[in-house]
């Protein structure tokens, strides 16, 4: 039986914002199945974007109500204008009948996820001596995303905190 990939570990309170950091947590919770499975049908069933979800499970300190929704709506236009169409043509290619297609629209769909994770990073600015390191993720998520249902978010904490 194989083991998930250990944890990345996450940053610390005043360290600057790694877009490495940040995608290697992010490909850790894609890693965990329960985790994907909750973001899958986030993504597909109310237009979450995953990669903002995975951020403010990521990023270390609380940051006021304007930062983030900078990030939604600047994360939000990327991924509606960019990610999403990619995405879209990347499930209309049958993988098994153009293997090569599939995979490099794959690719420009990881590649186009990895500058909206590299906008997120760079935008979040690192809080005042005031923050707080731990920020309280269910209460983070469920004002982020008010469509999604409490239980749902505390099955997904569960699975990316084990």
């Amino acid at each position: 039986m194989s083991r998930s990939p250990k944890r990345p570990e996450l940053p610390a309170r005043r360290e600057p914002l790694s877009t490495d950091a940040f995608w290697a947590f992010a490909v850790w919770c894609w890693s965990q199945p329960e985790a994907r499975s909750r973001l899958l049908h986030w993504q597909d069933h109310h237009q979450i974007d995953v990669l903002l979800v995975l951020f403010a499970c990521w990023l270390p300190d609380r940051r006021g109500s304007p930062v983030w929704r900078k990030l939604a709506q600047g994360s939000g236009d990327w991924n509606r204008r960019v990610t999403r169409r990619i995405r879209a043509l990347r499930r209309r290619i049958p993988e098994r009948s153009w293997t090569e297609g599939y995979r490099a629209c794959l690719a420009l769909e990881q590649a186009a996820e990895r500058v909206e994770a590299a906008w997120l990073t760079r935008t979040a600015r690192p809080s005042g001596p005031g923050a707080q390191a731990h920020p309280e993720l269910n209460r983070r998520l469920r004002r982020l995303f008010p469509v999604l249902p409490e239980s749902e978010i505390d099955r997904f904490l569960a699975a990316v905190r084990s």
